[in-house]
């Protein structure tokens, strides 16, 4: 069975800072039409950053969607100064963390929610971490701290709820197999 829609019409909802909505219409592969609503978002990047005491970064910051704090990875959009997924990375890493990273890994990239949304992250492994001396500062409206965690730590707070942010579950999943396959020690 074919399973592709077909986008008959689109019609611009809103258009924000950061994200757009579009109303499309579609036929479907039975042949009916139904309506779509779409969220355009731009791409971001996402790092599993890992310490020399094996352990990884994670930042705390209020999330006014879930009206509650949240522990994440870091990461951040990527935007027009960037010439490409991981230059956004190593900006984000020195803005919300203060480090710098000599060793770089593409481990994936996704997309957070395909049933109404076009945002892609790019997940980035980092390790071989040095704090920088001239941190970027945070964006305006922004405010976190860090803080780092071992395997078990973070396998605990995804365990009691306290960790629920999607990318930094996987960023988790992907960082246990690293060191399960051998692809990255936890001596």
């Amino acid at each position: 069975m074919n399973l592709r829609e077909t986008e008959i019409s689109n019609k611009p909802i809103f258009e924000g800072k950061l994200i757009d909505l579009n109303v499309e219409t579609i036929s479907l592969p039975n042949g009916k039409t139904a309506t779509r609503e779409i969220v355009k978002h731009p791409d971001a990047s996402a790092a599993i950053a890992i310490n020399d005491e094996k352990k990884m970064l994670l930042v705390k910051q209020w999330r006014e969607p879930i009206k509650q704090l949240t522990l994440e990875i870091p990461a951040g959009l990527i935007d027009e100064t960037d010439a490409s997924p991981l230059d956004a990375m190593k900006r984000e890493l020195n803005e919300e963390g203060g480090y710098k990273a000599e060793y770089w890994e593409k481990v994936s990239e996704f997309y957070t929610s395909v049933g109404f949304c076009d945002e892609k992250i790019h997940l980035f492994y980092c390790d071989t971490l040095s704090k920088i001396e001239n941190k970027r500062p945070l964006d305006e409206d922004e405010f976190l701290t860090q803080e780092w965690y071992s395997l078990p730590e973070l396998k605990q707070l995804i365990a009691s709820g306290e960790i629920m942010d999607a990318k930094t579950v996987m960023a988790i999943t992907f960082w246990e197999n690293m060191i399960l396959t051998g692809n990255q020690s936890n001596d």
